[in-house]
């Protein structure tokens, strides 16, 4: 199957989150997302490579409906992947060039597969269908294939781009009282997308600004003794856990970590942040934690 099983795995670390009195546990309960249905296989060969995008299940690009659109985007990517691999298995003769020259299926493809995960996510169902989840898991492998991703970010990235900040501000805004089985999920695929190196040293840049903005919103607020926004202090969390795991795990593509991530935001994350820390500990302890860490992780390369 070319279904990467990883994909549904739990995500874990080591601490619970005490601050806000809210039991957030890090034992996120991805697997909520459930199992997702094995990609179809092809029952007929093609003998010839002129004409093979045209052999695959076809774009409606006028659905009736957002799930219809989304449907249609998921099967045509699953149909892509499933070429390639029997391309790989020599079952297949495909030219894989072709893309460069006609992508715009593929493009519009993917941008459906990215709004239709975006309005899932700003109004999620539960419990998660497989169709959603298999969603999910077409979007990462496209992302970490080698031969695929290449073109895929060449083509999306700015719409990937776009994909991976209009989740983090779910996360940051959602204020739902049972809010925290959909921030799971949402964080679980942002750490998916960290496992293209290129996704997640621009993933890690957006999260150290999210992050550094906010304890000094939040060191202003506690120097003047003001009233603080306590849901997006329990909402920074799973930013934070996010990060540290994308400064931990390597990607897809090789074993790296957080030595080779030295981006600006890099420096403006670590300016002061001793400062900040020092001030936060007391009321904010396990906040001031997670920042501390994250800079021991981001230093590793000094210590090495």
């Amino acid at each position: 199957t070319l279904l990467d099983q990883e994909c549904l795995k739990p995500v874990s670390s080591s601490s619970q989150l005490e601050d806000s009195g809210c039991d957030v546990s890090n034992d996120y309960a991805f697997d909520s997302l459930g199992t997702a249905s094995d990609f179809h296989q092809f029952e007929q060969n093609v003998n010839t490579s002129k004409r093979w995008l045209e052999r695959v299940l076809p774009l409606n690009l006028c659905s009736a409906s957002k799930e219809e659109s989304l449907t249609a985007a998921v099967q045509f990517l699953q149909h892509l992947l499933e070429i390639k691999k029997l391309s790989e298995g020599g079952i297949l003769q495909a030219d894989f060039t072709e893309l460069e020259k006609d992508s715009f299926t593929t493009y519009n493809s993917v941008s459906q597969l990215l709004d239709g995960l975006t309005v899932f996510y700003n109004s999620p169902k539960f419990p998660v269908s497989n169709f959603l989840t298999e969603a999910v898991c077409v979007l990462i492998s496209l992302i970490t294939d080698t031969k695929l991703s290449n073109h895929i970010l060449k083509k999306c990235f700015r719409k990937l781009e776009e994909f991976k900040k209009k989740l983090i501000q779910i996360i940051l805004r959602n204020s739902n009282v049972n809010r925290f089985q959909a921030l799971h999920a949402v964080s679980h695929t942002l750490v998916l997308l960290g496992r293209n190196d290129i996704l997640r040293n621009s993933l890690i840049s957006l999260l150290l600004s999210e992050i550094r903005q906010f304890a000094e919103q939040l060191l202003q607020a506690h120097q003047i003794q003001a009233i603080y926004d306590i849901t997006q202090y329990e909402n920074i969390f799973p930013l934070c856990m996010i990060l540290e795991q994308l400064l931990q795990n390597g990607t897809e593509a090789s074993n790296v970590s957080s030595l080779d991530y030295d981006g600006e935001e890099k420096v403006k994350f670590l300016k002061n942040l001793d400062q900040i820390i020092l001030y936060l500990s007391d009321e904010f302890p396990l906040f001031s934690l997670y920042l501390w860490r994250a800079s021991v992780l981001l230093n590793s390369s000094q210590i090495q």
